[in-house]
């Protein structure tokens, strides 16, 4: 079977593009299935975001004769994306053969504004790389706390992160905050609005899956202060890389997450089984 993947934004990061990334490595796992370039020549046109592609890409497929299957995890805000993030997500959806629903509390918010059934399959991420063995920093605490984000989107809590970190910090001066990701110049220069001498430690925006596997094993836990987060990547990485998730934010999916992980366990969440489970869908379509 031969798959396209479109993408029509410059961006790298965010929970679509790391999506696209594992399942372009996790349909290496099956020979007789590979990656197209051509619309022209794809089987199955597989949409990792609706915010990724644009209009005149979807109207091509369609007009192409090809089959569409579009993944929706949760809503593309209008105030983000020029006004187009919902009128894209009804008209893609209406568009595709299938919907994929990245967790139940997915389907269950948007199910009613989409109007279309779906099926859920639940993400996976790189256990080759995240994993608990393998290099490891010292960050000099006792626990080392980590807290990471890609952009800054106000559902990732991270006021409710440094609110947390600081009772943290209040009764064990031994323990440490280790942040990642996209913060405002304002909050970088002054101390992230920390003011009692809290311990943590900045390391920038990594983009680099094995140093993020390397910066995660070497924590304990993970601020888990997200809110409506659909199902994770972030979230998934730090539990495969054996980082426990406290101060958790019981919102959106993760409850679904966690749930899955006590049941299931780390091999569960294996790019090869998510693979499997698209190639299924694509085979019945």
């Amino acid at each position: 079977m031969k798959v396209f993947l479109p993408c029509d934004s410059a961006q790298s990061l965010g929970g679509g593009f790391s999506f696209r990334r594992n399942f372009i490595k996790g349909l290496s796992y099956f020979p007789g299935h590979f990656l197209v370039e051509r619309v022209e020549e794809a089987d199955i046109c597989l949409v990792a975001g609706v915010t990724m592609v644009t209009r005149e890409t979807i109207d091509k497929i369609k007009g192409l004769g090809k089959k569409l299957v579009v993944r929706l995890d949760n809503v593309p805000r209008n105030s983000r994306n020029r006004n187009t993030g919902t009128s894209r997500l009804k008209e893609f959806s209406q568009k595709a053969n299938a919907i994929v629903w990245q967790s139940e509390w997915a389907k269950w918010y948007l199910q009613d504004f989409i109007a279309k059934p779906g099926l859920i399959i639940y993400n996976g991420v790189d256990t080759e790389v995240f994993g608990p063995d393998g290099d490891k920093y010292d960050f000099k605490g006792k626990p080392v706390f980590l807290y990471s984000r890609f952009n800054r989107d106000e559902t990732k809590n991270w006021e409710v992160a440094w609110y947390e970190y600081q009772l943290i910090q209040r009764a064990n001066r031994e323990a440490k905050l280790v942040l990642v990701g996209n913060f405002s110049p304002e909050q970088m220069e002054y101390n992230f609005d920390f003011f009692r001498g809290e311990r943590f430690e900045y390391l920038g925006i990594v983009d680099n899956q094995k140093e993020m596997a390397k910066i995660m094993r070497s924590c304990d836990y993970f601020l888990a202060t997200y809110f409506n987060d659909c199902f994770s990547n972030t979230y998934l990485e730090a539990l495969c890389s054996g980082v426990k998730l406290t101060r958790i934010s019981k919102t959106g999916g993760t409850s679904e997450m966690l749930g899955l992980w006590e049941t299931r366990g780390r091999e569960f969440f294996s790019l090869k089984r998510m693979v499997e489970d698209y190639l299924n869908l694509f085979g019945i379509l």
